[in-house]
């Protein structure tokens, strides 16, 4: 259950993400900066799994991680999708990425939707979104926002798209106030998802520029008071 979106400002990009969880699940650690294959990266850590839902790195890559809940569950014992995620934060290009998923045994995932944004050779913008259903790997092509819900996911994807609809989604603070929004209501419909056995519990907030990578993150939900903690990376 999460909500993610993105938008490009003069080569620069922002991406915007709620991370919903069960309201038992562990506290997660805030954004830091982690080493992976000499590769520099920020993060926040699930202690639960070890891993990450989010990432952005020192070659202007970033990754987020959404469960894919329509999709079939593997047989056997199965490895954190967060540490899938860890391990892909080491690639310079969303390339790099795609050709490392190619390799990797997904089989040992749950199923999940990983959206990558990064440069290519030329510095232009590109975004790519893999889906693995627990059987097949495919390529997807998506508009901002994209979201994940166990319940009623066709009513909660309708909702928030009509929302961001009529926000128009044009400019960073527009962004920001859908990650916040109780719209039409303070709910499992609403981007800031508010549900009796789970809801947003952060938001994390990346904008990348020529020069540096910014981790905006609030650990709690997006309509909370608490600050953003800001950690950054020189690219």
């Amino acid at each position: 259950m999460c909500t993610v979106s993105w938008l490009v400002e003069n080569n620069d990009y922002h991406v915007f993400f709620n991370r919903d969880e069960q309201r038992t699940r562990s506290l997660a650690i805030a954004p830091q900066s982690i080493t992976i294959n000499s590769s520099t990266a920020l993060m926040p850590i699930d202690p639960d799994g070890n891993g990450t839902w989010i990432s952005t790195n020192e070659f202007g890559l970033s990754l987020c991680l959404l469960n894919y809940y329509q999709g079939i569950k593997p047989r056997g014992t199965l490895v954190s999708r967060g540490l899938l995620v860890k391990a892909l934060s080491a690639k310079k290009t969303v390339q790099e990425a795609h050709q490392q998923l190619l390799q990797s045994t997904l089989n040992d995932y749950a199923s999940f939707s990983l959206l990558a944004f990064g440069y290519d050779a030329s510095g232009q913008f590109v975004q790519q979104t893999w889906q693995w259903s627990g059987e097949q790997l495919t390529q997807k092509q998506l508009n901002s926002p994209f979201t994940s819900s166990s319940v009623k996911f066709e009513q909660v994807s309708a909702s928030r798209h009509a929302l961001a609809n009529r926000m128009k989604m044009n400019n960073v603070a527009d962004l920001a106030r859908y990650h916040q929004s109780h719209q039409p209501d303070k709910s499992h419909l609403s981007a800031c998802m508010h549900r009796t056995d789970a809801k947003s519990v952060s938001v994390s907030h990346i904008h990348v520029s020529e020069e540096k990578s910014f981790f905006h993150y609030k650990n709690a939900s997006p309509c909370s008071n608490q600050p953003f903690v800001t950690t950054e990376l020189e690219r």
